[in-house]
């Protein structure tokens, strides 16, 4: 399925209406088709994600890389890489012959700081004023994998949309085919049951192939339903600004 981005949200918006959700984000204006190359920017992600940021200590809850389970309905690149016996290495920023992410922060977010989970390349958090008193802090991970072994491309982005699909209560808002910083891509959007919250997420996975070899990038992003809007706006903001040197 070919949409743009401000498509996907108002598809968001949609669903969150049908399920009733109390809040749900309104779609913001995307001038970049979905095979448009973005445009550069000098913040580099994992730059920002080492400062020492004021986060809500103890409230960034990202999603599990297992929230779903075993048996989940879905094939995932998590399950090829296992079929395929092939070997995954976590990236972390400055690391010798991996591409460089670099973006600028959008409007209202900032450094998870010492939140950063240790897997991810880097992590963002949302400040703004609906994050205040809330019961979740909307956030951002960025994983960065290299993959040694015999990947095909195609086919993880083929699978790039089975793990939130394998995610409990999913209800999808849409999936497009994208092309970032030069590279092809995989959007899907939707909400799920987390823990207890009605939550709004969107992931981007990009399939980078360079002279150090074939990386994956995992963009995963989450909120509660009342602030779903910044969250879709941020990657929005990411999509127009991110670059990915290799």
């Amino acid at each position: 399925m070919q949409m743009q981005r401000r498509h996907m949200v108002a598809a968001f918006t949609a669903v969150c209406l049908t399920a009733t959700l109390s809040a749900c984000g309104g779609g913001s204006k995307d001038n970049a088709s979905a095979t448009t190359t973005h445009s550069s920017s000098s913040s580099a992600l994992a730059t920002a994600t080492s400062t020492k940021a004021a986060a809500p200590t103890g409230k960034l809850q990202p999603r599990g890389l297992d929230a779903a389970g075993a048996g989940a309905a879905n094939p995932t690149i998590a399950d090829y890489i296992r079929d395929q016996h092939i070997t995954e290495t976590p990236v972390h920023e400055g690391e010798p012959g991996a591409p460089q992410v670099n973006i600028q922060l959008p409007d209202g977010w900032q450094s998870a700081g010492e939140d950063t989970p240790e897997y991810a390349y880097g992590a963002l958090v949302y400040t703004g004023p609906e994050a205040q008193g809330a019961n979740y802090t909307p956030n951002i991970i960025a994983l960065l994998s290299k993959l040694d072994g015999p990947a095909d491309p195609d086919k993880l982005l083929q699978l790039a949309g089975g793990e939130m699909k394998n995610l409990p209560g999913f209800v999808p808002a849409g999936d497009e085919t994208a092309t970032v910083s030069g590279f092809p891509a995989y959007r899907i959007a939707g909400e799920y049951d987390l823990q207890g919250i009605k939550a709004a997420s969107g992931q981007e996975t990009v399939v980078i192939q360079g002279p150090g070899g074939l990386y994956v990038l995992q963009m995963n992003a989450t909120s509660n339903e009342d602030q779903s809007k910044p969250l879709f706006d941020a990657l929005e903001a990411i999509d127009k600004s991110i670059t990915i040197t290799t």
